[in-house]
């Protein structure tokens, strides 16, 4: 867990984030920084990379929920706490959730993901033939999900990241829940209108993974809606945070 810098007083609730495929901590700062009055933000830092990089990569959700609902469990003051997680951190996040005893604190925020049993990724084409860009079936995956990072464009770049990326989706794409399991905790998903990988029927039927209330919030944009609204998204958080408080 890797805390980030924070004003609310003592005693607000800890609000921790899941990052999505090839991301790392450092990419929730300004999601943070907004909610950082409000509550105590932190976000799991994934294995083989930034800080963690010499820590090999995960290669099956299930055994990264073990490993995280362990670290929960000893960073959690026994307060609210909401865990947002966007596109495969909200498949982590949910997962942490049902290793969770005690879910009666707990708010799910799952955004960018269908329910997940409702989950279908792209197929992710192989490296290549050995002819033209090996990486240019990724990319183009990635720019159709509104990835404008000019990372791409920089072979160096692209490197080093694009591995990480292509770990973290096939890994999201073997991920399948267990059948008929469901959490005890709110969720409140979120999704963005243009988002390819979202429908509202599958952001819906996230009803089906909670024995507690469902609340659903459609934000402009694709699949990066938190960067390309992250005001909005901050609000929806902020006020989460707040009825956790009381």
């Amino acid at each position: 867990m890797r805390p980030f810098p924070t004003t609310a007083p003592a005693g607000s609730p800890q609000l921790l984030f899941f990052p999505h495929s090839g991301s790392s901590a450092d990419s929730y700062q300004g999601l943070a920084g907004r909610l950082a009055d409000t509550a105590r933000p932190a976000c799991v830092q994934y294995p083989g990379r930034a800080d963690r990089r010499s820590s090999p990569p995960f290669t099956d959700v299930h055994a990264l929920a073990d490993e995280l609902a362990e670290a929960l469990a000893a960073w959690h003051e026994g307060g609210p706490v909401v865990l947002f997680g966007h596109s495969l951190g909200a498949a982590v996040a949910y997962e942490v959730i049902r290793r969770t005893a005690d879910q009666r604190r707990l708010v799910l925020v799952a955004s960018g993901h269908p329910a997940p049993s409702r989950l279908r990724l792209p197929s992710i084409a192989p490296p290549g033939d050995g002819t033209g860009d090996p990486d240019q079936p990724l990319v183009e995956l990635l720019r159709s999900l509104g990835d404008d990072s000019q990372l791409l464009d920089h072979p160096v770049a692209r490197g080093l990241f694009l591995p990480v990326i292509r770990g973290d989706l096939a890994a999201h794409g073997r991920y399948r829940p267990e059948p008929g399991a469901t959490i005890g905790c709110p969720v409140i998903a979120l999704m963005g209108d243009s988002d390819p990988l979202t429908k509202p029927a599958d952001v819906q039927a996230w009803q089906q993974h909670t024995t507690a209330t469902l609340r659903t919030h459609t934000f402009r944009g694709g699949h990066f809606f938190t960067t390309e609204c992250a005001g909005e998204v901050a609000d929806v958080v902020r006020a989460l945070c707040l009825a956790a408080a009381c």
